[in-house]
């Protein structure tokens, strides 16, 4: 069984994700971070996500110029 890493997004990237978006909609999160509904209310309660999908959002936020 492979142990998977878990990372924690800081708090001050998630309020700025918050601040982009207009609805909490699945598709909007979807459309603007490319992830789904349950990683971003994981992310809303400053909890960890998997180390692979953190990874990938900051580097579309970064992409993006959201962080």
């Amino acid at each position: 069984m492979t142990v998977q890493r878990l990372t924690q997004v800081e708090p001050t990237v998630v309020h700025k994700m918050a601040s982009v978006l207009k609805s909490q909609k699945p598709e909007v999160i979807q459309t603007h971070f490319g992830i789904g509904l349950n990683t971003w209310v994981k992310l809303r309660e400053g909890k960890a996500i998997r180390h692979s999908v953190a990874v990938r959002l900051l580097q579309r936020l970064q992409r993006d110029q959201v962080i």
